[in-house]
Order: structure tokens, then sequence, then C-alpha cells
């Protein structure tokens, strides 16, 4: 049975210290870590789409999903990076078998200029702005009120109905991205500082100004480096802080060139690391202009289902299009 101190329980955590969701596959949700990421891809159009679980093999998982699209909106063949880019993304956040859903819709866009004529070396500032809706689903819960001779019935009222629906937010975020790109070497660099939440959204059922949605910071960076002709070596990291919440993600993995020299087919596999929390196995597939990621998160603390430690499984898949 479901009492209401679950439900009360996620309205002051999810008010209170409300944390966004995170992913270990973070660059296949770019606009989550940083909205100057808008348009920084090889191609016109970008489509990204990302699905997790954590904890899937608990009975009551947290499940997040995304899609996004982002593209150039001009600059010509002669630039390696447009200069004006803007993208959406839609997002989902669901738990408690999704009785407590929350939904965001974001609107990106980025400015990137070069540092020297050679356009190496570029710089870009990303603005978001983001709607989001929170709500509990009280006719998928059953309370004491609804028990009966018969068992429990969920079409008896409760009295909870007016707590179903939270307040809806508008909340801002900007960021700051440096890129090195030389193909000549074979060397992409990328280090960005970001914030979101910045107007502090007030997230209430009830009127109380105190409770809102903590600022979050991050700073990310990756280095991609060609070792060979057929090898490419990736590192990947990450920092967030939002409340009194704070962690450090970084991954590393090598991929390999499938098939011939002009071949844009790639296998990959690393490992990603986050601090105090899970080992994340991980594998990658590219295919042509496409590429799907699947990891695996293992609990590193003595959280258990039964005799198995809890686990998280992540899905990704990034599509772009032109040239």
């Amino acid at each position: 049975m479901k009492k209401i101190l679950i439900a009360g329980f996620v309205l002051l955590t999810g008010m209170a210290n409300a944390q966004d969701p995170h992913f270990t596959q973070f660059s296949a949700a770019p606009f989550t870590v940083n909205p100057a990421y808008t348009g920084i891809f090889d191609g016109r159009v970008r489509v990204s789409t990302n699905y997790r679980q954590q904890w899937a093999n608990m009975s009551t998982p947290y499940t997040t999903a995304l899609v996004s699209v982002d593209g150039k909106l001009w600059g010509d063949e002669d630039l390696k990076q447009a200069p004006f880019n803007v993208g959406l993304q839609l997002m989902t956040d669901r738990s408690m078998k999704g009785a407590f859903s929350s939904n965001y819709i974001s609107l990106t866009s980025s400015y990137h200029i070069p540092l020297e004529y050679e356009m190496k070396n570029t710089i870009g500032l990303g603005l978001s702005l983001s709607s989001g809706k929170r709500k509990i689903d009280f006719s998928s819960l059953s309370f004491e009120q609804q028990f009966t001779s018969g068992g429990f019935d969920l079409s008896l009222p409760t009295g909870e109905v007016a707590l179903e629906n939270m307040i809806p937010f508008t909340t801002v975020g900007a960021g700051i991205l440096y890129c090195y790109n030389n193909p000549d070497e074979g060397s992409f660099f990328e280090l960005g500082l970001s914030a979101y939440h910045l107007n502090k959204p007030k997230q209430s059922v009830y009127n109380d100004v105190s409770e809102y949605l903590p600022a979050r910071y991050c700073v990310q960076g990756s280095l991609q480096r060609y070792v060979n002709a057929r090898t490419i070596f990736n590192l990947k990291a990450i920092y967030q802080q939002q409340a009194q919440v704070n962690y450090f993600l970084g991954g590393i993995y090598i991929a390999s060139i499938l098939g011939d020299e002009y071949s844009t087919n790639t296998l990959g596999a690393g490992l990603y690391y986050r601090t105090g929390d899970s080992f994340s196995p991980y594998v990658s597939l590219g295919l042509g202009d496409m590429q799907l990621g699947i990891s695996y998160d293992v609990s590193s603390q003595q959280f258990y289902k039964g005799a198995t430690k809890a686990a998280s499984m992540e899905l990704s898949l990034q599509w772009r299009l032109g040239k």
C-alpha cells in the first residue's frame, strides 16, 4: 500500500531539494550540460535521443527520456563552425511507476566566433529557456481511506487531488564553450562552463516562496585524438553541483574505424566512473552519420535488491544530417 507519507515525501524532496535528471552519456544529451553545445557537431542538423532507467533492476525505477534537435542557421562552406545555432529539446522524467512525472520543453541558442583566421580555436555563448511541469497522479496510488472489505477501491476520494498539479515554472540557463579543432593533426578539444535555473523558479503546490528549484552549475570537457589512422582515443569529464549534491563523472573509451580508410563506421568501448556512485561500461557503434551508445551503471555502494546490486541502463542515439 502506498500511503500519503510517500506522496508527501516526493513533494518535499522534489521541491526543496529537487535535482535535475542526469545522464552517464551526457554528450548524447548536450543541452542538459551546456546550451553552448547547440550546433557543435559535424553536419547541418543533429537529432539526439537518450533513454535512461535509474535503478533499472528495482521494482520502481526512475525513467528519463529526451529527444532534441539542433541546427546551424547560417554559415558558408568555408566556415568550420556556423556562428548562430538553435535547438529544441523535450524531456520527461517519471518515478513511482509513473505516478510522479516531470515534463520539460527547452529552447536553446548559441553564437560562436573564431579566435583566429584559421578558425581552429572558437569560443561561444549559449542561452536556454525551459518550461517545466510536475504532477502527481493520485488515481494510480492507493490510500488507507480507500480500503474496503473487498480490498482497495481506487474510485473512492482521498482528498489529495488538490495536490496533483504543481505550479508550472520557467527557468533560464547560460553557458560558455571553448573549442579547439585541428583535423590536420587529428585533435579535438572542448571545455565549457554553464549554469541552469539562474532565476531559481518557485516549485511548490503551496504558495511558499521558500520552495524553489536550486541553481545547477556544471563544468564539462572532452578530448578526442586520433592515435593512428584507424584508432580514436576519447576522454570525457563533467562536474555538477546543485543544492547540496555534487559529483564528478569521467570516462575513457577507444574507438576503431571499420572498413577502409574512407569509412565512417566505428566500434568503441570504454568505462565511465561517477564519484561515490557507480562504474559504467560503455559500448558505441557508429554507422555513417548515426551513432548508438549503450551504458550500464553498476552501483559502487552497498545498495541491493536482494543479492543483486542496484544498476542503471542507458541508451543513446545521435543522427547527423548534411555536411
